[in-house]
């Protein structure tokens, strides 16, 4: 057994060796056939990534030759294009050559018919502006834009007004001074101002209404509607003024719309509206008191014042002097309820005083009843003095602002700057009204004072006079 041993070992050893050649056999030949398959596959993308970019080098291409061919007729229209302007250029001088030389031929034809298609077209756009604000364009609305066309046709060079343009304009401006001498009656559409309404921003902004009213045209001059005077505006038709006239206007015209014959007397505005529209801007008096703003208010109030003390004081006055007038007929019996009466009770009460004591009574009680009659009288002085000061003050404060606004904006508007103007001299204006009545109504005051302070010396004089001969 021993002895076999070694020869069992060696077969055992060539059994394994045998297995271990067979397992790498065969590992071999499994790690060739993946690496096959990987080749084969990379081959396969490798064929079809080829075929892709052959196609697109193929489209690539035909796109070059497709946009080389629009690249080519662009040329070729830019070239062609290139032709028609330098034919264009060649007979647009052609044209112009012709154009002078036509309109040399036209102007030799025409001779002395230009300049009368010179008056025609001036006539007819004076008369255009003219009819855009005319009254009786209500009548015939259409007319401004008809001349419109006839001057612009004229003005074309290029066109002639026919026979029948300039009887029509002939006919227009022949109708225009026939309407002015008649006063024509009829109803038209009005537009007036109805009031404010609040818009989304919240601004408050002005409301037209638009009706049907009787109109009475008085030529081109005036249109009447009840109270209301209209004006003509080529946009809006009939406009009502903003603000009413006075009241003897309103009594004319009311006779005239009411009339059907005969002849009424009514007050014509020869600028055909414009100086109603100028009359109708012109402030009121409470307007105008409004732009004398804070001093102005001051100025007022001061007067009110001044106006309510004065009178107040001149009717109490009168009322003393009266009372001292009819104690002056009765000096035995005297009354404390005026002063005459006081001071004679001061020398009725002092019988046997000597004449320099009474004198000095009677003097005291003079000077105990003056500030009573004075008091207040030199308030409405003072006022009087003030308000003028004020009134300058507040005109040199407008100026300032007046001054200061021509500065930032300069003075290319007269009308805005002297509207300043005005407004700074209102306060002056205000001054001198409240200070004028303010003087007289202190001389009023002051006088019958005065009087009666008179009359009371004249009345101690003579008590003193009896008094030094009551003890002579």
């Amino acid at each position: 057994m021993k002895a076999n041993r070694p020869l069992l070992m060696r077969k055992l050893f060539a059994i394994l060796l045998a297995l271990s050649v067979t397992f790498g056999t065969t590992s071999v030949q499994a790690q060739a056939l993946d690496i096959n398959k990987i080749l084969s596959a990379v081959n396969s993308a490798t064929s079809k990534d080829r075929g892709e970019n052959a196609a697109r080098e193929k489209r690539f291409a035909a796109e070059r030759t497709r946009q080389q061919g629009r690249l080519n007729g662009m040329k070729n229209e830019r070239t062609r294009q290139e032709r028609i302007s330098d034919q264009l250029d060649a007979q647009f001088t052609v044209n112009e050559t012709r154009i002078e030389e036509l309109q040399s031929e036209l102007a030799k034809e025409l001779g002395d018919l230009k300049e009368l298609f010179g008056v025609i077209q001036q006539t007819a756009s004076e008369a255009q502006e003219d009819y855009k604000n005319s009254l009786i364009s209500v009548h015939y609305p259409d007319r401004s834009e008809n001349l419109r066309l006839m001057v612009a046709k004229m003005a074309s060079l290029t066109d002639l007004v026919s026979i029948d343009e300039i009887e029509d304009l002939w006919f227009q401006l022949q109708n225009e001074m026939t309407e002015q001498s008649k006063i024509v009656k009829f109803t038209a559409p009005v537009t007036f101002f109805s009031g404010q309404e609040e818009d989304e921003e919240g601004n408050f902004v002005d409301v037209f209404t638009t009706e049907d009213r009787e109109i009475t045209r008085v030529g081109v001059f005036n249109a009447v509607t009840g109270d209301d005077i209209v004006n003509y505006d080529n946009e809006r038709g009939l406009v009502q003024l903003t603000r009413q006239m006075p009241a003897y206007f309103k009594d004319s015209s009311n006779e005239l719309q009411n009339a059907s014959a005969g002849v009424t007397s009514f007050m014509v505005d020869p600028t055909k509206g414009g100086l109603l529209t100028a009359l109708v801007q012109e402030p009121s008096i409470f307007e105008k008191v409004q732009e004398g703003k804070i001093v102005g208010y001051v100025i007022i109030t001061l007067g009110i014042i001044a106006f309510l003390i004065a009178v107040f004081r001149i009717l109490a006055l009168s009322g003393v002097e009266a009372k001292v007038k009819k104690q002056a007929k009765d000096l035995q019996r005297p009354s404390l309820s005026n002063p005459l009466g006081r001071m004679l009770k001061v020398y009725q009460d002092n019988p046997h005083s000597d004449p320099e004591s009474m004198e000095l009574k009677l003097g005291e009680a003079i000077l105990r009843e003056s500030p009573k009659l004075n008091a207040w009288i030199m308030f409405i002085k003072i006022i009087a003095v003030v308000a003028p000061l004020l009134g300058l003050l507040g005109t040199v404060t407008g100026m300032i602002q007046t001054f200061q606004a021509i500065t930032l904006f300069g003075a290319g508007d007269p009308q805005t700057m002297a509207g300043g103007i005005s407004q700074a001299l209102v306060t002056t204006v205000l001054g001198l009204v409240v200070a004028i009545p303010t003087v007289f109504l202190h001389w009023m005051a002051s006088s019958r004072a005065k009087r009666i302070e008179d009359t009371l010396e004249e009345t101690a004089s003579g008590l003193i006079a009896e008094q030094f001969k009551n003890h002579s």
